[in-house]
């Protein structure tokens, strides 16, 4: 093995005023790729305690979603997963000396991918990372793409967590915003779940969808707390740009609901979640008792994590990097054995600090401004926000955090907008 330690590297210490080691790189990568490594943020990667892996494949568009994904095919997820595997080695070299506390499939469908790819997967993550101490190892699902072999495999994985797409439970909006499962789906999914020893699920819904009444709202709530699944985020629509539906919207074939109405279905279902015992720890996130998402937490906390593949983000310190949503560039570019294209950003600390102050009134822990790495000019001008937010009802200082109200839990970017 080689080692190698460059002047750039030597000042992202200094600037960051971490204490780490020289890293080994692989032999057959030249002194350029290894020197690039991300900024020689492969150093951090043996700090860093959270992984998230890309997978950008769906079997289909769902008129509503504006995220990148690619239809899947035999082919095109088998040479992903080959370069997937060399942008974890650039990071991680050959050993897997890492030891994340959580790991998190997300995309695009990971689901989809069959039994032989699936287990393609989980041995290049094992490959490149242990999982001797994590906590938390999530798959995002959808109802009907996990019969009983592909739940073993990843149990015996290590994966201790499904995040399911379910979005409603009436199977005729499920067609219309082109959601290719039905409700009886999502009950057959989550008993075969359990039934193969996973104890930890997700149930992901969608408030204020087109033609969604409040009686059809409440009934998927209602099944969705019958089911009693460990975890619920309910997430607002949003009209993205470029989807079916915003087409769909602008033609006057489809209405979508105003805010007040929108409001409503958020509070309405915090009231029916929260009387079944269901904690809003975060503004589009509910838990049972201990089952709040790890990993989420730790980009709301502001914890440094890795991200691989298309249109995956990274933090380290106070560097951002987001790879390119293509993934023919992206393998195209570790065919070359370079890395993949990405946009590099780095913050101050006082940029740093504004971040991490924004995410985190999004938790129902709140925030001690004497958490924050801010000039003085700056906390005096967010304690003078937070005053007058308070005297209109959107913030409370308890114990020496600052908290939402319910009324500002509701608002919670608009808080954040306060406070630059």
């Amino acid at each position: 093995m080689t080692m190698i330690v460059t002047n750039q590297l030597f000042s992202f210490l200094s600037y960051t005023g971490r204490q780490l080691h020289a890293f080994p790189v692989r032999n057959r990568l030249s002194f350029q790729m290894a020197a690039d490594r991300y900024s020689c943020l492969v150093m951090l990667s043996y700090a860093i305690k959270h992984i998230y892996v890309h997978i950008p494949f769906c079997d289909g568009k769902c008129s509503y979603c504006g995220f990148y994904s690619d239809i899947k095919t035999d082919s095109n997820a088998a040479d992903y997963l080959f370069c997937l595997e060399k942008e974890m080695g650039i990071i991680f070299g050959d050993v897997p000396q890492r030891d994340p506390e959580t790991i998190y499939f997300g995309g695009g469908t990971p689901s989809i991918l069959n039994v032989s790819q699936l287990a393609a997967l989980l041995e290049i993550v094992h490959r490149s990372v242990s999982n001797r101490k994590t906590k938390e190892w999530t798959i995002e699902a959808n109802p009907g793409t996990l019969p009983p072999e592909k739940i073993r495999i990843l149990k015996d994985a290590g994966v201790n967590r499904v995040s399911i797409g379910v979005q409603s439970f009436d199977d005729n909006i499920l067609k219309q915003i082109g959601r290719r499962h039905s409700s009886a789906d999502v009950f057959a999914t989550i008993d075969l779940l359990r039934n193969n020893g996973i104890y930890n699920i997700g149930i992901d819904l969608i408030a204020s969808l087109p033609n969604v009444d409040k009686t059809m709202w409440r009934l998927t709530l209602e099944k969705t707390i019958a089911l009693r699944p460990e975890h619920v985020s309910v997430y607002a629509l949003t009209l993205e740009h470029g989807t079916a539906l915003e087409r769909l919207v602008a033609a006057g074939n489809v209405s979508t609901s105003g805010d007040d109405s929108q409001l409503k279905a958020l509070r309405f279902a915090e009231q029916l979640l929260n009387t079944a015992g269901y904690e809003r720890y975060e503004t589009s996130n509910y838990a049972l008792p201990g089952y709040a998402c790890r990993h989420n937490l730790a980009y709301w906390r502001g914890s440094d994590y890795l991200g691989f593949g298309p249109g995956a983000c990274s933090r380290a310190a106070l560097e951002r990097w987001t790879n390119k949503a293509d993934t023919k560039t992206y393998c195209e570019a570790l065919n070359r054995h370079t890395t993949p294209p990405r946009e590099k950003e780095l913050l101050t600390a006082q940029e740093d600090s504004i971040e991490r102050l924004m995410f985190g009134f999004r938790l129902a822990e709140g925030v001690d401004l004497g958490e924050f790495d801010a000039s003085p000019e700056l906390v005096s001008k967010w304690k003078a926000a937070l005053e007058r937010m308070a005297y209109d009802g959107l913030v409370e200082h308890r114990d020496g955090r600052w908290f939402t109200t319910m009324r500002g839990r509701d608002i919670a970017d608009h808080i954040a907008e306060e406070m630059l």
